[in-house]
Order: structure tokens, then C-alpha cells, then sequence
């Protein structure tokens, strides 16, 4: 990401987001230093002429795209926090899986086991020792190229969640070898997209709604029509 500015959606004097590309971490860890937390922070720094360090107040796995919300404060965070803890934060994932669902809108409900070594996790249909409940709805909106197209609302927050919960019926996302896709052709990204987050404002509680736009790739591109909903 040589311009991070290029990617930014949305700021305000507490918040910023941008619209994620796949292949990025989000948090620096021991093996990798560089990561979209200290990229923003540096160039809000040199933007603003005053010492910014942003926090990433959800998570996206580094080869999923699409919006993530940072904070520029600690009472923008604390506040964030909180509302993601209240279930106050709506938001709104695409996946362009192989196979349809069979039943085109449902509401999934899942026991997450995790194994941490593999970094994965594993849905169960009935609560498991150490499990963590897992909640979303979906639709189907449209077919194209082969792939099918489906609108994710996730209730919890799970790890691995939708990517977990979508195989869990027979609809790995593509590109998302470690649930199930197979592995015909090595793709970079995995198709899911965080779309939009409609949420209070921790600061002065008015209504923000966000949306990030899909990926400039082929497979995105066959459902460039699709409006957004």
C-alpha cells in the first residue's frame, strides 16, 4: 500500500477508516513490524503535524478486504469498544462462494472450537467444551461467472467466523483454502469483503454509515452491477 491516503474512506477528529486491501496486516506482530496500524499512524502524524497513533477497533484477516474503522483517541476507542460489546455496531460482509446455498436466506448459529497452533476454527452444532457461540444471518443476492454472491450480516465476532460458518454449509468462500476451497489455482485474496458499518457515534452519538467499494479484480467485477443494499 504505497499511498495509504489513497484508501482512506472517512475521518473525523476521533475516527478513521479505510477500505482495506488484501495482503495486509493489521496489527504488527513479532515475525512482521510493518502493519496498516503504524502506516496510519504515521501518515495522520505528518498529515495533521502532531503525534497520531491509531488503534484498529475490529479486526480483518490479512488476505480479507474491504472497510476497517480505526480510533485517533483513547476515548474514540474505550467508546468503540463499547459498542461492539453492545452489539450496536451493524455490519455488512460480501462473499462470492462456488456453491449456493440451499436454502437462500437463513439465520446460522454456530459453536466455535478454536485450535490456535492451526489458526483455525471449527463450527459445531451443539455447544462444545471451550466453545464460543457464533450468530449470523445471509442472503443470496446474485449469480455470476459460476460464483454466487452472498450478503453476510454477522451478529458476533468471532474468529474465523464467517469464513467457519459459510463452509459449515457447503459454501467455502473463494479462495479460502483452510475451509474447504479446494485448491485449483493459488488466488492471493480470499473473496470476502467487509461492505459497510452503521454505528453511533462514540462521541457525539449522530448516526455513521460507511461503505467500502468491492475490489478492483476480475472476480469482483462481475458483480460491479449489484446495488448496494
Amino acid at each position: 500500500m504505497p499511498k495509504i491516503d489513497q484508501h482512506i474512506l472517512y475521518e473525523d477528529e476521533h475516527l478513521v477508516a479505510i477500505n482495506k486491501p488484501s495482503g495486509y496486516l493489521v496489527e504488527a506482530s513479532a515475525k512482521e513490524k510493518r502493519a496498516l496500524e503504524e502506516m496510519l499512524s504515521a501518515y495522520l502524524s505528518e498529515k495533521h503535524h502532531k503525534d497520531i497513533q491509531t488503534r484498529a477497533v475490529h479486526r480483518l484477516d490479512r488476505r480479507v478486504s474491504g472497510l476497517l474503522l480505526f480510533a485517533k483517541t483513547t476515548v474514540a476507542l474505550e467508546g468503540m469498544i463499547a459498542l461492539f460489546k453492545a452489539r450496536l455496531v451493524e455490519k455488512t460482509y460480501w462473499a462470492i462462494v462456488a456453491n449456493p446455498p440451499l436454502v437462500p436466506s437463513d439465520k446460522l448459529v454456530h459453536w466455535l472450537t478454536r485450535d490456535k497452533e492451526q489458526n483455525i476454527s471449527y463450527p459445531h452444532n451443539e455447544p462444545q467444551p471451550h466453545s464460543v457461540k457464533a450468530e449470523l444471518a445471509y442472503r443470496l443476492l446474485e449469480k455470476a461467472d459460476d460464483f454466487f454472491l452472498i450478503e453476510v450480516y454477522p451478529f458476533t465476532g468471532r474468529t474465523h467466523q464467517i469464513r467457519a460458518q459459510l463452509a459449515a454449509i457447503g459454501c467455502p468462500i473463494v479462495g479460502d483454502y483452510k475451509y474447504g476451497f479446494p485448491r485449483e489455482k493459488p488466488r492471493r485474496a480470499i473473496a470476502l469483503h467487509a461492505k459497510q458499518l452503521r454505528f453511533p457515534h462514540p462521541i457525539d452519538h449522530r448516526s455513521v454509515y460507511l461503505e467500502a467499494p468491492i475490489p478492483d479484480a476480475q472476480l469482483w467485477n462481475s458483480f460491479k452491477q449489484i446495488p448496494s443494499l
